[in-house]
């Protein structure tokens, strides 16, 4: 696990996560990863750089031929050339995939709290924002299908995010079973957000929808190597579409709009990963199981009064503070005063004012010191 604990700055380059906060402040906000990459990535990226042209490119046989490959071995379904669409961004992607079936529906329905993009790319596109709220219970996340059933009715488009981003849920085989069956039972549409797919932590399996391609055809994937390798700067992703008409009107529909793939480094990056980095993925998940167990040991013991979330994927613990009585604006700005930067919980929803989202995609000493910083401040805050 050494690379994983390295000690690296990313202070100076350009980093939305640590060059947008104070020098003396600790990091902990948006969804990327703080340790280096693997080596065979950086490997094939340098030595594509030692190359001196970085003219016009395309995604080549290997490019879709990783990404088959990947998608049989770790998610267990099989798909062809035809079914991937190269795109550059997971958001950018879902925003016109929504553009693309406008006429579908007027209402489109989240599971919320949601990364609060979604809010976005609905609002963006003229469209109803409908709230299926996750129902919590005991610091765990689980479907309302009682209201989706009913709430697919009228509204013809859900957005799932699977793992579930900020819960770090990642929803079971019968789960998604059950959102396809209703998605079928109602003619919606499924745009499936799982860009955390391959963060999995140790005892539990990601299931995609696709698995379920056989049974129903009107669901549209959205993947990338941005959060399971540490590459968001690269703006390279992929749409998956199991059946080859709705593929093939996506595809034109993209060009009619100018999307094109990946930039030349995330094209080799691609390759890197899914053919040469699979035992580093593993590690990584390995480590951020660990780094949960910690966080989660280290709040039970010193605030059993903080509701930690039971994460099973992803890299981000859902933390509610609510007990404080702060407004989450004030939270993050105090917050911050005592050195550390969050992500304030009202943004993935209206329904979370008290909570915060904590990145452990980390060295496990910066995440220590974080929770040293957090416990200093509820012990400053508590009455």
């Amino acid at each position: 696990m050494k690379r994983f604990n390295e000690k690296i700055s990313r202070k100076n380059t350009n980093c939305v996560k640590w060059n947008m906060v104070d020098d003396d402040v600790l990091s902990f906000s948006i969804a990327d990863s703080d340790y280096p990459t693997s080596e065979e990535i950086v490997k094939c990226l340098t030595d594509r750089v030692n190359h001196p042209v970085y003219g016009y490119t395309f995604p080549d046989p290997m490019y879709y031929e990783s990404i088959i490959n990947w998608t049989k071995r770790r998610y267990g379904y099989e798909i062809t050339k035809s079914n991937i669409i190269p795109t550059n961004g997971v958001v950018t992607s879902l925003y016109y995939a929504i553009n693309f079936l406008k006429d579908k529906t007027e209402g489109i329905i989240v599971q919320t709290p949601v990364y609060n993009p979604f809010y976005s790319v609905i609002q963006d596109n003229g469209k109803k924002i409908v709230e299926n709220k996750l129902i919590k219970n005991d610091n765990f996340y689980t479907m309302n299908f009682q209201e989706l059933d009913k709430q697919l009715e009228t509204n013809k488009i859900l957005i799932l995010c699977n793992p579930q981003n900020p819960t770090g849920r990642v929803f079971t085989y019968d789960e998604i079973k059950e959102v396809v069956r209703l998605a079928k039972k109602h003619n919606a549409y499924i745009l499936s957000d799982e860009i955390h797919c391959d963060v999995i932590l140790e005892g539990h399996k990601f299931t995609s929808v696709n698995k379920f391609a056989s049974e129903y055809k009107n669901m549209i994937v959205f993947t990338s190597i941005s959060k399971s390798f540490g590459l968001a700067g690269l703006k390279t992703s992929n749409v998956i579409i199991k059946d080859e008409k709705l593929a093939d009107e996506f595809r034109a529909f993209l060009a009619t709009k100018y999307i094109g793939s990946g930039n030349i480094f995330g094209l080799v990056a691609v390759k890197a990963a899914y053919n040469h980095s699979e035992a580093w993925l593993d590690k990584q998940n390995k480590h951020l199981t660990n780094n949960f167990k910690l966080l989660k040991k280290y709040l039970n013991e010193k605030h059993p009064e903080v509701g930690v979330t039971k994460t099973e994927g992803t890299f981000l613990a859902w933390l509610d503070l609510s007990f404080l009585g702060m407004p989450c604006e004030v939270m993050q700005q105090e917050l911050l005063k005592f050195g550390i930067s969050i992500n304030e919980g009202k943004r993935y929803s209206e329904d979370c004012k008290g909570y915060i989202r904590f990145n452990f995609a980390c060295s496990e000493e910066q995440m220590l010191a974080g929770l040293e910083i957090l416990s200093k401040f509820i012990n400053a805050n508590t009455k």
